[in-house]
């Protein structure tokens, strides 16, 4: 049975901000760092791990260095980003209604297919989710660093009907989420640990 342990990256202050961002691209901040060397611990005391994989944005690669206590090599994946925001990137929620009222409220009511103008929509952030997930040695134990959307969407696909339970997961900062496959069956072993 192989496990895929994903952890979500630290906080940066766009999160404290409650800041729309992506693709933007912010290092942790202080707490976001001791976030994730709680996390090491965890990992340390209950998981071992064949590979560890991270998105390529600073907040998770940065946690991908600071969890790896194996010191394996981290290889980084762009379809582990988090969804891209187009035109809401770097905006407030308030910012956001201000500025763009109109597809404010098309991202609330079409919330599965509504692309952000210049961004992408969920269903494309999940089809490259599930995508990795799917690509990875179901022989191995896999350590997968990244960001809310990506697990929630991978979470919502393997335990629901594609996106529906999407809304319905919290992963915090530097949280941890396990998945093991037994003969490609999922079963939710932790959620949101530590």
């Amino acid at each position: 049975m192989r496990k895929l342990i994903l952890v979500r990256h630290g906080q940066t202050q766009m999160n404290v901000d409650g800041i729309f961002f992506g693709k933007l691209d912010p290092s942790l901040n202080e707490t976001g760092k001791e976030q994730c060397k709680k996390t090491r611990e965890l990992l340390k005391n209950r998981y071992k791990y064949d590979f560890i994989y991270s998105s390529d944005l600073k907040r998770a690669a940065e946690t991908a260095e600071i969890v790896n206590y194996l010191d394996l090599p981290i290889k980084l994946d762009k379809r582990l980003e988090e969804i891209d925001f187009g035109i809401f990137e770097g905006l407030s929620y308030k910012e956001i209604l201000e500025k763009y009222p109109a597809e404010a409220k098309k991202s609330q009511e079409e919330w599965k297919t509504f692309d952000y103008i210049t961004g992408e929509s969920l269903e494309v952030l999940q089809r490259r989710a599930v995508e990795f997930v799917e690509s990875l040695d179901k022989t191995k134990d896999n350590l997968v660093v990244t960001h809310w959307g990506v697990i929630n969407c991978i979470l919502s696909w393997y335990f629901s009907d594609k996106l529906e339970s999407y809304w319905k997961y919290s992963m915090e900062n530097g949280g941890i989420c396990v998945i093991e496959f037994a003969e490609d069956f999922p079963i939710l072993k932790g959620l949101n640990i530590g």
